[in-house]
């Protein structure tokens, strides 16, 4: 029951969407309608400007945190990875937006984070230079994700089964971003700055 319970709370947490919000309170935009028609920070960064891009990543990882927390606190630290699970469930298939979120960047970052902090800055570092070095937010994203995999299976003294429940959130996060890899591999993936 009480994984059913974990899923459940995570995942109408995680539906709580910082761009839509925003896009559709504030702004009178949805956000799904411009742009990629992604409803993560990249995007409303790029439609709705930087201030909201800024404020829709802080909604998106504090609520991962929050799941975290709340999890944690409901059910005890082995239920976690299951609450991460749900919160980007949550978050890249929110029932009330046609089940067409995010990709889960923040809200996988805000809920690792408090989960297990030290593992967590290893992959935030490895988005960072990602970023920086390719110009391109997508690559590292991509690279966020693929390190969670490589840091937590590797690094971290989790069970079997939560290592795999943290394992597949990382690979839906690099499911979500397929479009972005074609961009990539045929060059035509945007830069920070608008250029290619």
């Amino acid at each position: 029951m009480n994984h059913v319970l974990t899923l459940l709370i995570s995942y109408f947490v995680g539906t709580i969407s910082g761009s839509y919000i925003i896009g559709n309170i504030f702004l009178n935009k949805d956000i799904r309608k411009y742009g990629s028609g992604n409803a993560g920070t990249t995007n409303a960064m790029r439609v709705l400007g930087k201030k909201a891009g800024v404020l829709t990543f802080a909604i998106d990882f504090l609520k991962g945190a929050l799941v975290t927390i709340i999890i944690r606190k409901l059910f005890g630290n082995e239920f976690v990875p299951l609450g991460i699970f749900g919160a980007v469930l949550g978050h890249d298939f929110p029932f009330y937006m046609n089940f067409k979120g995010g990709k889960g960047v923040a809200t996988t970052l805000g809920a690792l984070a408090l989960f297990n902090f030290p593992l967590t800055l290893i992959c935030y570092i490895v988005w960072v230079l990602g970023t920086v070095l390719t110009k391109m937010v997508s690559v590292g994203s991509i690279l966020f994700f693929i390190s969670i995999i490589i840091v937590y299976t590797f690094m971290s003294d989790l069970s079997i089964s939560n290592t795999l429940i943290i394992d597949i959130v990382a690979i839906i996060g690099i499911i979500r971003h397929k479009d972005n890899i074609k961009r990539i591999i045929s060059g035509n993936e945007n830069k920070i700055g608008g250029k290619k």
